[in-house]
């Protein structure tokens, strides 16, 4: 049987969520917006971006199950409303690929402008 499925990957990134909220102290705000049978959305609240996570069985998607997000905070233009990053998973991927994308979407996101406002301090 395949590692992946939408039960499989669901309980798989809720497991990834935990992970990350004990990591997370106080480096950003995560919140679990819904968790129900055909849904499971997480946002996150970072020091220069936010971010949503989606894990859903909808055939109207152009994604398998996963989608994350992230928009930067500070858009002063209707074109700067592009994602800063995204990721979408397809019927080719594993969880192990899913977990490690959203890991490296946490990373990018966490240091998303951070080395521009330490250096803009004094």
């Amino acid at each position: 049987m395949s590692d992946y499925n939408y039960e499989i990957i669901k309980a798989s990134v809720i497991e990834w969520y935990e992970k990350v909220l004990y990591e997370l102290k106080d480096k950003g705000e995560i919140i679990l917006s819904k968790n129900s049978d055909d849904a499971l959305i997480i946002d996150f609240d970072f020091q220069n971006c936010i971010a949503q996570l989606s894990v859903t069985n909808s055939q109207f998607v152009s994604y398998q199950f996963v989608y994350f997000e992230a928009m930067d905070v500070e858009i002063s233009s209707l074109e700067e409303t592009k994602p800063i990053y995204c990721f979408y998973d397809d019927d080719a991927m594993q969880k192990v690929d899913v977990i490690g994308a959203l890991d490296e979407a946490f990373i990018f996101c966490s240091n998303y402008k951070v080395k521009e406002d330490a250096s803009s301090q004094p």
